[in-house]
């Protein structure tokens, strides 16, 4: 199948902040592949338009991984990054059309470079290669709009 290109385009991903601690296991029979699966993960994510530019757009992306007060043994990891997304200067893509297109496909892309980073950065790490689980996208997104609505609403 031949591929159709968005008209989102990543022009950049940085990283911006990131952390790593290692929580030494208590014995040496833990099993660091089952304990994975049960670190609290921590998504966040804020969309900016940048409006002294045309059709570009912010996404500061942050994961924080088993650095709740309760830590299990393994990696404590935090990785935050900035994307930078703009649109063809000729897109006949409504407002609603790309900022649809910023806060789905946009997130995920921003996710998923996290994502990449924390599995390289952590390959060098004592437990190996760590894989950020995938995200249900749908459900961080409504949560995320409810959590603006209520700001929005607060500020009236």
């Amino acid at each position: 199948m031949k591929l159709i290109k968005s008209e989102l385009i990543l022009e950049e991903f940085f990283i911006v902040n990131s952390n790593y601690r290692f929580i030494e296991p208590e014995n040496d029979n833990e099993n660091f592949k089952k304990l994975i699966d049960d670190y609290e993960i921590d998504i966040d994510f804020v969309v900016r338009d940048i409006k002294n530019e045309e059709n570009r757009y912010l996404i500061f992306t942050k994961i924080n991984i088993n650095n709740s007060e309760k830590q299990l043994p393994g990696y404590g990891l935090f990785a935050e990054g900035v994307a930078i997304y703009k649109f063809p200067k000729d897109t006949k893509l409504s407002e609603k059309e790309k900022s649809d297109f910023v806060w789905t496909s946009g997130v995920s892309i921003s996710i998923n470079s996290l994502r990449n980073y924390l599995s390289t950065v952590t390959s060098y790490y004592p437990f190996g290669k760590y894989n950020l689980p995938s995200v249900d996208l749908t459900s961080l997104l409504n949560t995320k709009r409810k959590e603006l609505n209520k700001k929005e609403k607060k500020s009236k």
